[in-house]
C-alpha cells in the first residue's frame, strides 16, 4: 500500500500498516483531502491479508491532531460553502464507521494534544499508547456545536458522567486521568511511544484474528447504532441552523 497524499504517510511495517497525519505545521488538521485518504487506507488495509494490524500517529512532536480542519474552504467551484461543510462531515463520518468496523487490530501512537475528530479517532483504537504530556480535548462545544459522535464514542468507554463532563466544558483530559480511567492503555516519555505502540500492536496481531474480529464485532454493536444516531442527529441540528 502506498501513499495516498503527501499529508498522510502509509508504510507496511511487516504486516503492521502504520498511516502517519503529516500535516505538522497544522497541527495535523485533517484536510478532507485527508479524511478521505484515511478512509480509502482503513477500506484497504480491512480488505488486505498483507495487514494484519494498523498503528495511527500523528507527525511532530506536540499535536497527535486538531481534528478535522473546519477553516478549510471548498476548492471546487460547483461546491456551495454549506455543501462543502457537509462533504466535509461526511468524510469523516466514514472514517470513523470504518475505524468501528475494522476488524483487526488499530493502536494509536499519540504524541501530543489528540483534540475534536483526533480524538474520536484515537478512541477507537483497540489500544492507545499516549506520551506524558499528551492531552484529549473535544472543544466543539465552545465552536457552538454538540459533539455527538464524541459521546457515542465515549459513553460505553468512559461512563455517561465523564463522557458528558468532557463533553459539555470541553476540558482537557490528561493522559493520566485517562489512564486512571482505562482509556489509555500506557503513558510513557514521548520518546518510546511509537516502541511502545508497535510493540502492543504486534501483541495483539499475534491473536486469533478470527476470534478477535468476532469479540471486536459484538462489544462494537452499540458503539456503531449509537454513532449512526448521533450522525442523523447532526444533520437535523445544522437543519435548523439556530444555536
Amino acid at each position: 500500500m502506498t501513499n495516498l497524499i503527501p499529508e498522510l504517510l502509509i508504510e507496511n511495517r511487516d504486516g503492521l500498516l502504520c498511516i502517519t497525519l503529516n500535516r505538522a505545521q497544522k497541527a495535523n488538521a485533517m484536510t478532507i483531502e485527508m479524511t478521505r485518504g484515511l478512509g480509502e487506507a482503513l477500506r484497504n488495509a480491512r480488505a488486505d491479508s498483507a495487514v494484519r494490524g494498523v498503528l495511527i500517529t500523528g507527525a511532530g512532536e506536540r499535536v497527535f491532531s486538531g481534528g478535522v480542519d473546519v477553516r478549510q474552504t471548498s476548492t471546487i467551484a460547483t461546491m456551495a460553502a454549506d455543501e462543502f461543510r457537509q462533504a466535509r462531515s461526511t468524510a469523516f463520518f466514514t472514517v470513523l464507521m470504518a475505524l468501528v468496523d475494522f476488524e483487526k487490530p488499530v493502536v494509536a501512537a499519540v504524541n501530543g494534544v489528540a483534540s475534536g475528530g483526533g480524538f474520536m479517532i484515537v478512541a477507537l483504537a483497540d489500544a492507545i499508547v499516549a506520551s506524558e504530556s499528551a492531552s484529549f480535548t473535544l472543544p466543539e462545544i465552545d465552536l457552538g456545536t454538540p459533539p455527538l459522535a464524541g459521546l457515542a464514542i465515549l459513553n460505553p468507554l468512559l461512563g455517561g458522567a465523564v463522557a458528558y463532563d468532557l463533553v459539555q466544558s470541553a476540558r482537557p483530559l490528561s493522559a493520566a486521568e485517562g489512564r486512571q480511567h482505562g482509556l489509555i492503555h500506557a503513558v510513557v516519555p514521548r520518546a518510546d511511544v511509537m516502541t511502545q505502540a508497535e510493540k502492543i500492536a504486534r501483541n495483539l496481531m499475534a491473536k486469533s484474528p478470527r476470534a478477535f474480529a468476532a469479540s471486536k464485532a459484538w462489544m462494537r454493536k452499540p458503539m456503531r447504532a449509537a454513532l449512526e444516531a448521533a450522525e442523523q442527529a447532526m444533520v437535523a441540528y445544522r437543519a435548523t441552523g439556530r444555536d
